[in-house]
């Protein structure tokens, strides 16, 4: 994680704990009982995922022109959100959808997931087999559109402006779609643009005095926001675009966090995957166990226990499994590249062939290619070793 988003990820660890508390509330009201009014601060943690669409929209664009900064593009664009997205998710995503095919009413909503969406997350017709699964259908859908912008940047601008504009007609009609079809033109979607458009109107950078007040405007709206009984989302996501301003800034880097909240925001991820059948499990145990208790324990023990679980996930596998993955593309893509390049120099050398049919001396390329193959499988498998 660059310094410059540092922030961003406690933020991030923020909002998913947020999310997660807010399931947590429902799943003690449905299987424990109502403690009485929730706080609306809990009522309104769906407001989290809101947040995730803002900051998503300006880490794909951020990070979009750092890949071309370095020289890279669409390949690499589309391997390391695949990589980032599927990895943590599919474990979860198939093991939920292999559970609803054995116990059909699993949940206690009627919930009929597809086998295509919650394995690839691709829009249809039927819901993920993981809840909060639709949010990620909605950034695949955003990354798909993005990726035009290693092939053709000015149409890139035009599609999204295309797409804000059918939303915003699809809201003006107010005309029900298909599910496959609401993913596209939900109004969320437009807080990816949202994103994308805090990072280009900040990438040179912002002065202390913008960021310290975007920071407080954005901290005084959001809360503001989301202590009211029906929060204005639209007010809420400049709130968020506001505070991604501050955090981002060169200002923000003078302070680091603490090492508690980024080992929360690196989570964050794992938190938000496994928080739904944790918290279904973990609110069916407390009832069992304690029956006696009140909701207000229920809703302390099985969402400490339910971040625990996340924590745990990211560390023992999400961790992990990324390094492997990413290691594996590498290592394919380095040995590839090597092929390549030896198949020419062999191609090139048999054209040396001197007229008594004997080979000429191995050149300084080839003797320089043998060694850099040689040291590349090396490299491979001491980065293996150190992971």
């Amino acid at each position: 994680m660059t310094q410059k988003l540092q922030w961003l990820e406690v933020m991030r660890g923020v909002a998913a704990c947020w999310v997660l508390v807010y399931h947590a509330n429902q799943s003690v009201t449905n299987f424990i009982g109502p403690s009485g009014e929730p706080h609306v601060l809990i009522s309104n943690g769906y407001l989290g995922v809101d947040f995730f669409f803002v900051l998503s929209g300006f880490i794909i664009a951020y990070s979009s022109n750092r890949l071309l900064e370095t020289g890279r593009g669409l390949v690499d664009y589309a391997r390391a959100r695949i990589v980032r997205v599927y990895v943590p998710y599919l474990p979860i995503g198939t093991t939920m959808f292999m559970l609803y095919l054995v116990w059909p009413h699993l949940s206690a909503a009627d919930r009929s997931p597809g086998l295509l969406t919650s394995l690839t997350l691709l829009p249809s017709n039927s819901p993920p087999a993981l809840s909060v699964a639709w949010t990620l259908v909605h950034e695949i859908i955003f990354y798909a559109l993005f990726s035009l912008f290693f092939l053709w940047r000015h149409a890139l601008w035009s599609l999204l402006a295309l797409w804000a504009i059918s939303i915003g007609c699809y809201v003006w009609l107010g005309q029900p779609l298909a599910r496959g079809l609401e993913y596209l033109l939900s109004p969320l979607n437009l807080c990816f643009l949202l994103g994308v458009a805090v990072y280009y109107l900040t990438r040179k950078g912002v002065a202390a005095r913008v960021a310290i007040a975007a920071a407080v405007v954005g901290a005084v709206v959001v809360v503001f926001e989301a202590s009211q009984q029906q929060p204005s989302r639209w007010l809420l996501a400049l709130g968020f675009s506001a505070l991604i301003v501050g955090a981002s800034s060169a200002t923000a880097r003078c302070w680091n966090p603490r090492r508690w909240m980024m080992t929360l925001g690196a989570a964050s991820y794992s938190i938000y995957l496994s928080h739904g059948p944790v918290l279904s499990i973990a609110v069916r145990g407390f009832r069992r166990i304690l029956p006696d208790a009140g909701s207000l324990a229920a809703l302390l023990v099985i969402s400490v226990f339910s971040l625990a679980v996340g924590l745990v996930y990211c560390f023992i596998y999400e961790r992990r499994a990324l390094v492997v993955v990413r290691e594996f593309f590498t290592a394919t893509t380095l040995m590839a590249a090597m092929e390549l390049v030896s198949s020419a120099l062999r191609r090139v050398e048999t054209k040396n062939v001197s007229l008594n049919g004997t080979i000429r001396p191995q050149s300084r390329a080839n003797a320089l290619l043998q060694s850099i193959r040689v040291n590349s499988r090396l490299l491979i498998q001491r980065q293996k070793c150190l992971g």
